[in-house]
């Protein structure tokens, strides 16, 4: 176990193989598909190391974020490294609703053995809410990755309670640099009039960012999916989407599967199937890697 770092530890923990290479780490999401670790930070591995990679883990696809200028798809990561973050960093219905979430609400750190069977409520009403299968409402997958968590030094929990009902909460991972990667933030849909959701990034947010040696801290690499509602809301409460690229790499069987599927096909797949995690995912990913070019991308494209 690497427990120097602990992001790279917390996803051993959880059964994936994690590979360090020039500095960079990466992680095995999936078989045979590498996700580069931290995901606030941008890499530029040279063609010879992903070629390396590729061959040595025959791997089926890797991805990382990139800057503009590099190649991949125009993408993002939403960043707060503000220092003096308060309610004057928030948009003004934001603020507003950030208020009433915190006359509403108790935030407070929670403890992942609790969090087994009192946050796996929010996960299913979130997968529901989303018209998505999740991981996350798997009880013995919920299980593990609780007590992986809690083994790690520098993971973190933290709800909003409304009368004592746990209303939302998140999950918040050390990383490299000094920074926090917010890495799950699930809440019961009949509550979220009540605002837990402000009152609780907003209160976390700010515990973090007092710390003097924080850097930052990552709300999420953009998702291969449509988040225009989620980036909304982040917006307005003061953090930065920041436009980067993610770079897609395929073996050559898939990328001999992307030519095949020209058109319309995959976003008719993911359409058939909208819960299902894993064609959703391969769908998109599908469309995503023939949308990559090389160099800054026009304003409207960002």
């Amino acid at each position: 176990m690497t427990k120097s770092n602990p992001m790279v530890e917390f996803f051993e923990r959880l059964g994936h193989k994690v590979i360090e290479s020039n500095g960079a780490w990466w992680c095995e999401i999936q078989p045979k598909v590498l996700l580069a670790l931290p995901f606030y930070k941008l890499i530029e591995p040279s063609e010879p190391e992903i070629d390396e990679l590729m061959k040595k883990y025959k791997l089926r696809a890797m991805r990382y974020p990139a800057p503009l200028s590099a190649y991949g798809f125009v993408s993002s990561i939403t960043v707060n490294t503000d220092k003096n973050y308060d309610m004057p960093s928030l948009h003004q219905k934001a603020r507003n609703q950030t208020r009433r979430g915190l006359e509403n609400c108790e935030v407070e750190r929670l403890d992942f053995d609790w969090l087994i069977d009192n946050g796996l409520p929010l996960n299913i009403s979130t997968a529901q809410r989303q018209r998505r299968e999740s991981h996350y409402a798997d009880p013995a997958y919920w299980r593990k990755y609780c007590r992986a968590a809690k083994a790690v030094d520098g993971v973190s929990a933290w709800g909003a309670f409304i009368e004592g009902n746990l209303a939302a909460f998140l999950i918040s991972v050390a990383a490299e640099g000094n920074w926090q990667e917010w890495v799950v933030n699930h809440s019961l849909t009949e509550l979220r009039n009540k605002y837990a959701n402000n009152a609780l990034s907003f209160t976390v947010a700010r515990h973090f960012l007092r710390d003097e040696r924080s850097e930052g801290i990552c709300y999420g690499l953009g998702s291969l999916e449509e988040t225009g509602k989620l980036d909304h809301f982040k917006k307005r409460m003061g953090w930065t989407v920041k436009p980067v690229k993610q770079r897609l790499v395929f073996s050559r069987s898939l990328s001999m599967i992307s030519a095949l599927t020209q058109g319309p096909i995959p976003a008719l797949i993911g359409k058939m199937f909208p819960q299902s995690y894993t064609v959703r995912k391969a769908s998109a990913m599908l469309r995503l890697y023939r949308n990559q070019i090389r160099g800054i991308p026009d304003s409207e494209d960002v």
